[in-house]
C-alpha cells in the first residue's frame, strides 16, 4: 500500500473506476425512475453491480483511512 506524506493511502485506479461507475449508476437510475424505463433499469443494476465488485476487488474500504 502507498502511503502518502500525510499519512493517508493513496486511492488506486480501480477505486476511482467503482466510484465513477456508482455515481453513474444512481444517476441513470434516477432517470430510470423518472421515465419507467425497463432498458435503463438494466444499465443501472449492471452499473451498479459492477461498480460493486470492482470495489470490493481493489479494496476500497481499507483505503478510507
Amino acid at each position: 500500500m502507498d502511503v502518502s506524506e500525510t499519512g493517508h493511502h493513496k486511492a488506486n485506479t480501480g477505486s476511482w473506476l467503482a466510484v465513477l461507475l456508482l455515481i453513474a449508476g444512481s444517476v441513470i437510475g434516477c432517470f430510470a425512475l423518472i421515465l419507467a424505463s425497463v432498458p435503463l433499469w438494466i444499465v443501472t443494476a449492471v452499473l451498479l453491480v459492477g461498480g460493486g465488485i470492482i470495489a470490493l476487488a481493489s479494496r476500497i474500504m481499507e483505503q478510507a483511512y
